[in-house]
């Protein structure tokens, strides 16, 4: 990837403005509450900038485009699966998530299940933001040894230097102001590579040659199963993801809240189509580069010099605020849930420091661990991440709609062996079935279970408990 002088001063100044004006919005935070949640006053633009700024990221991006080299069409699941998602959570969860007055997902589970519910869902929780962490740390490493001409080593510390500037000053209100303008950027450049795309295929002379298979731009291309395990894999990953459920908290009110998914869904969605397009025509034209660079690859050839710096500006702040985003809600369940109790922090002032130690300790382990796997598929680590996080589904939904109906005792077991097939259904039992579906399958046992024969043993149980203690009171009153 060869820059020219006009693509380093756009991208560059691309990047800092975008980088700049969420670092200055969020000048005056001095609270642990007003860095992870905007003191709970987000407006719908802030909160759909806030999802959009996450979500836009290595997998809906440079990560689609890598999928659509080798699938074509199919590769959208992944931005209409998110937008699904956040129609959902929108439509169904904003309310009872926003009116909650929480701070993380696992603090939605420790009111239904108790206390020991919470550690064992932040670190499911954690772990499956990791990998998706994983997914756009990947194509930052890449873009950014390709464009500077330097190590794999090299780009990961400048990236490091970005990600932790990105959201260790700003917090929410930085990744929600950023985000939005991101968004906007990304979204106006993306439009125009579709545009660029669309005239370089329809005028392509071998096309009906190169795409001759039929599932290039076939929907179901890669099957019904796996498309359908994509978009649940999806759907469920953000409703149990604390950086999206974060977001809902810190909105004004409960309509902002549903009102900045809905948008996010729409900004979402038609992402995929102009990486899809530009991964096509890559494929077909240059197949000698490699798919993961299809995208800035498509900008740098084929578009003006000042919109492709643009274009790979944004694209590398759609990474960073994506990593920075995830991180964040990753750093708050750690900070929040275990370190706040296990060193008995009081102040404000104290979980705030915290919670940046938690950023930079975890960005560091995130881009250790990319450099380990640079040859692995992004969108692989974005599926898994969606599955591991949907352990926890079906518990912090009955949590959420219908509080007291599953047992607390049952809820721990549910989302620990759900996580287990999650993670070694393929690799340890070769289950042909999709993991997120045996996870949710060993879930759905479990707490159909409770509800059932655990609810009518929780009761005998309350009811001997409720007698004898109405005998040791009558014994020590008769005593007296």
């Amino acid at each position: 990837m060869i820059l020219s002088t006009s693509h380093i001063i756009f991208m560059s100044l691309t990047m800092l403005l975008i980088l700049g004006c969420g670092i200055l919005s969020a000048l005056k935070i001095k609270s642990a509450e007003g860095f992870s949640l905007n003191g709970r006053k987000g407006s719908t633009s802030l909160v759909a900038g806030a999802i959009a700024g996450t979500c836009i990221g290595g997998g809906a991006t440079v990560g689609t485009s890598q999928l659509a080299c080798s699938v074509g069409l199919s590769a959208w699941w992944f931005t209409l699966g998110l937008g699904i998602g956040f129609i959902i959570m929108g439509l169904f969860f904003a309310k009872p998530l926003r009116n909650s007055k929480l701070e993380t997902l696992s603090q939605i589970l420790i009111i239904s299940y108790g206390r020991g519910s919470g550690p064992v869902a932040s670190i499911i929780a954690s772990i499956g933001i990791f990998f998706s962490c994983v997914a756009s740390v990947l194509p930052a490493i890449y873009i950014l040894a390709h464009m500077l001409n330097i190590s794999t080593v090299l780009s990961s510390i400048i990236l490091m230097i970005l990600v932790t500037s990105y959201i260790f000053f700003g917090g929410m209100k930085g990744a929600s102001v950023s985000g939005m303008m991101k968004t906007v950027i990304l979204w106006s450049m993306m439009l125009l590579m579709c545009h660029i795309a669309y005239i370089k295929l329809d005028t392509m002379p071998f096309f009906e040659s190169v795409f001759a298979e039929s599932y290039w731009f076939d929907l179901f291309g890669q099957g019904y199963l796996q498309s359908l395990e994509n978009v649940l894999s999806l759907i469920v990953g953000v409703f149990c993801s604390q950086t999206y459920i974060q977001i809902f908290f810190s909105a004004a009110d409960a309509r902002t809240a549903r009102n900045g998914a809905l948008i996010a869904a729409m900004v979402s969605i038609p992402v995929g189509i102009p990486c899809i397009m530009a991964a096509m025509y890559m494929h077909a034209s240059h197949p000698e580069i490699p798919p993961i660079l299809a995208l800035p690859e498509f900008a740098v050839l084929y578009m003006h010099p000042n919109l492709a710096g643009i274009t790979i500006g944004a694209l590398m702040m759609a990474l960073i605020g994506s990593i920075s985003g995830l991180t964040l809600g990753m750093s708050t369940m750690v900070s929040r849930d275990l370190i706040v109790g296990l060193f008995r922090l009081k102040t404000s002032r104290q979980a705030l420091l915290a919670n940046r130690i938690c950023i930079v300790v975890l960005t560091f382990a995130v881009i250790v661990f990319a450099l380990c796997h640079l040859e692995s598929q992004v969108l692989h680590w974005n599926f898994f991440s969606m599955s591991l996080r949907g352990s926890i589904f079906l518990p912090l939904a009955i949590a959420l709609l219908f509080p007291k109906l599953l047992p607390p005792i049952w809820a721990i077991p549910a989302m620990i062996i759900s996580a287990f097939f999650a993670i070694t259904s393929k690799s340890l039992f070769n289950i042909p079935i999709p993991p997120l579906f045996v996870a949710f399958i060993a879930s759905a046992v479990i707490v159909i279970l409770g509800i059932t024969v655990g609810r009518k043993y929780d009761y005998r149980i309350r009811k001997q408990i409720a007698t004898l203690r109405q005998r040791l009171l009558h014994s020590s009153s008769g005593s007296n």
